[in-house]
């Protein structure tokens, strides 16, 4: 079936929630539960409130397995309905409560939708590019998980799609609404001159593995899953200043396997750094460097996420430390731990309703929500919500989606360099069409698709 008509001017979109994990419902099978900053997930409590505000009409969860569904069904009822005042989670789950797996239960639930509608991804990273492929297809505004996809060919390709149809398309980056992240970027732009080093660590405790241990180093790794992060902040802050030519990975393993004990062979990185080399866009083609750390083998600690970077431009330099923002709590049944609810705050107002508007989580996606309301509206072009620079929206993160393959290909062949090229007389601005992994002599190759391609080109044959 097809979409049927967008909604009108007037009528709120409704929202396909793709995934229904932690980030969705926090809803987590595991004995530590969901995560301590997201203990009643992000997006079903989003897509919640703006009902309650009349911003969003129906909704519709999808996941591959069915029977997991009565439990993230109370989970939503016990999170978000009985802990607010006027909360309505009432929506249509698929696929059945007696499916076991349906990888295919999304095509159902696209089908349900109308041109115009949302769409949230959050599912495993390799799952991304079909998913969003078919809601784009379908005429929907689609915000997804970062990464958006593993690999520069399919971001390109995602890219094209979008375009083709008119619709949106944006990767969930809510560090570009935190207001201390976003000054640093206005102060980056407009006071620290050129591009000289930046550093970023993100580090999550082991814990974390157990929510993980299905995909963790199978269908994408520590990497893909918070440098992404950091990396886009980067990208976001120097804007077309300055760009990355050369990725090296390195990694560190054995606690990792050890907590999960995979019995399928697969490796799992504890640590991985990416170092970059950057090329500026001044006279002087000045040259920058970064490093990007992420970990999730950490202990627990007094945040669920020790985060930070450290920024230095030719003219000054910012540090930011967004796991302790001088905000902390002490009780006896928890103990000690710091508090941010920046990012979602989740204790209600004293009315009991939800107070979480301010939110850098809830206003990610809030603003997916407004752009999606002026592009049905004809108020505003994707390319204007685009040129906003305020989504990251993918038409202009395929930077990001190199370095992370980039630093990928490198560990897949024993820490090798790997150079990112751009078109010919692209320009600043121009986005990355490839990777070159550096060989012996002449045998630079341009990456395809495959692991297995990858080694060939590296063993020559």
């Amino acid at each position: 079936a097809s979409p049927s008509s967008p909604p009108s001017s007037t009528m709120p979109v409704s929202a396909l929630m793709i995934g229904a994990g932690e980030y969705t419902t926090g809803c987590v099978g595991t004995a530590a539960g969901a995560a301590p900053d997201k203990p009643a997930g992000v997006v079903a409590i989003t897509f919640a409130d703006l009902r309650r505000r009349g911003r969003v009409d129906d909704m519709v969860l999808v996941d591959a397995v069915g029977t997991r569904m009565p439990t993230v069904r109370d989970t939503m009822r016990a999170k978000i309905a009985e802990a607010y005042k006027d909360m309505d989670v009432r929506m249509t789950t698929l696929p059945r409560d007696d499916v076991a797996f349906d990888p295919m239960a999304y095509k159902e639930a696209i089908a349900r939708m109308r041109r115009g509608d949302v769409a949230t991804i959050f599912t495993p990273d390799d799952t991304h590019f079909d998913i969003a492929l078919a809601c784009i297809e379908a005429g929907l505004h689609v915000l997804c998980a970062k990464p958006l996809v593993k690999t520069l060919a399919k971001h390109r390709e995602l890219a094209a799609a979008a375009e083709k149809h008119g619709v949106l398309c944006a990767i969930e980056y809510h560090k570009r609404f935190d207001p201390i992240y976003a000054d640093a970027r206005d102060r980056i732009r407009a006071k620290l001159g050129a591009f000289s080093f930046f550093q970023s660590t993100m580090t999550q405790p082991k814990a974390q593995l157990d929510t993980f241990k299905a995909w963790a180093g199978k269908s994408s790794d520590i990497s893909y899953y918070l440098n992404s992060h950091h990396m886009d902040v980067h990208c976001w802050s120097v804007g077309d200043a300055s760009r990355p030519e050369r990725v090296v990975a390195f990694a560190a393993t054995g606690a990792a396997n050890a907590r999960v004990e995979p019995t399928d062979g697969r490796q799992i990185e504890d640590t991985i750094t990416l170092c970059a080399e950057w090329v500026n866009d001044d006279e002087a083609k000045s040259r920058g460097t970064a490093t990007y750390t992420a970990s999730w083998i950490a202990p627990k600690a007094d945040c669920h996420t020790q985060q930070y970077f450290h920024y230095m431009g030719h003219e000054g330099e910012i540090r930011a430390d967004q796991g302790h923002r001088g905000y902390t709590t002490s009780t006896d049944a928890d103990g000690f731990s710091q508090l941010n609810p920046l990012y979602m705050k989740y204790t209600p107002s004293p009315s009991g309703q939800f107070a979480g508007q301010q939110g850098y989580g809830y206003r990610s996606i809030e603003e997916f929500v407004k752009a999606a309301e002026e592009i049905n509206a004809g108020t505003a072009t994707v390319k204007e919500v685009c040129d906003r620079d305020v989504l990251a929206t993918v038409d202009r993160t395929a930077r990001v989606t190199a370095m992370l393959e980039a630093g990928r290909v490198s560990l897949d062949n024993g820490g090798a360099g790997v150079r990112i090229l751009y078109p010919e007389g692209g320009g600043a601005g121009a986005e990355p069409i490839g990777l070159a992994l550096e060989g012996d002599g002449e045998r630079a190759f341009v990456v395809g698709e495959g692991g297995a391609e990858r080694k060939r080109a590296r063993e020559g044959e």
